[in-house]
């Protein structure tokens, strides 16, 4: 397959998975939109209750981009503090790895049964939103598919796209890399669902995936500071807080990737499974590391952002 058609499928593939983690964002968010605030508005007590509200909130949408915007909204209209916004965006960080581990498995041929049910829940009016989830699965596995077919010959040509070879030559790179491409995708899932995809094949190695993850774990953090650009200091506080946790969590374990990424092999011989552990395990523990960090956290952020 010459240069050209592997670009194109592979590329197609990923505006597919876009749009299948769109529709499904969709239909989740309209069928518990309401359900969800009333979930976080749930974290007025304790950290840990804010922290397990948040994953549970995130699970319910896929989309911790999501629950971290609607968190700012909630700081900057005094609904929450900032001190219970920070638990909620650290559960978050934790539910999100739902979806990742969704895409480890090999689910290719539920695509269009998937499809084709949602095609039927689509036709009656209140079943629409269930209709829209269905044809997102659909398409994420089918997505999944194209390019993972179309990435096979890439591992035999000498000429790959920039962020492969960036994921290739250099950790730091391909962090830099993960995270750009995230901001511009607006989908730390589809990201690192590229990246599991591309280690399965043998395009990319295991430590450059898992610097893309770590990538995409701080790309996704640009929507919410975009949101809170003009929003109040306590709805930027929160905002950054979530973006300097990612960020001092990929600086910590970006040296060790070459000692992690062998390791990863006791859990599954799979190279997409393993990605996908090492972007669960890295979100529980950085999260779990903030939360009990969480009363210095506050303060110096308070500090950092005054009101």
């Amino acid at each position: 397959m010459a240069m050209g058609a592997i670009l194109f499928w592979f590329t197609m593939g990923i505006g597919i998975l876009l749009l299948g983690v769109y529709l499904l964002r969709s239909g989740l968010m309209a069928l518990s939109h309401s359900r969800l605030e009333r979930f976080l508005r749930q974290a007025t007590h304790t950290p840990w209750k804010g922290f397990i509200w948040g994953a549970l909130a995130t699970a319910l949408v896929q989309s911790s981009t999501a629950t971290t915007v609607l968190t700012v909204g909630m700081v900057d209209s005094k609904a929450i503090s900032f001190y219970q916004g920070l638990s909620l965006i650290l559960g978050a960080n934790v539910g999100t790895c739902l979806t990742v581990q969704l895409l480890a498995f090999d689910l290719q041929a539920l695509a269009w049964p998937a499809i084709i049910l949602g095609t039927l829940f689509l036709i009656p009016r209140p079943s629409r939103a269930v209709g829209l989830s269905l044809w997102g699965c659909g398409l994420i596995f089918y997505a999944l598919s194209l390019m993972s077919s179309a990435s096979t010959p890439l591992r035999d040509s000498a000429v790959l796209p920039g962020f492969l070879t960036a994921a290739s030559n250099s950790p730091w790179q391909a962090l830099l890399v993960g995270t750009a491409f995230t901001a511009l995708l607006h989908s730390s899932s589809a990201m690192t669902g590229i990246a599991m995809v591309l280690t399965a094949q043998g395009v990319v190695p295991l430590p450059g995936a898992l610097s893309i993850v770590l990538g995409a774990n701080i790309g996704t953090c640009s929507t919410a500071l975009v949101a809170a650009l003009f929003s109040s200091r306590a709805a930027q506080r929160t905002a950054l807080a979530n973006l300097l946790i990612n960020v001092a969590g990929a600086l910590i374990v970006l040296p060790f990737l070459y000692t992690v990424a062998p390791l990863l092999s006791l859990a599954s011989p799979n190279p997409a499974r393993q990605v996908a552990h090492f972007h669960t395990l890295f979100n529980l523990l950085s999260s779990l590391v903030a939360l009990g960090l969480l009363k210095p956290l506050s303060a110096f952020l308070t500090w950092l952002v005054p009101d």
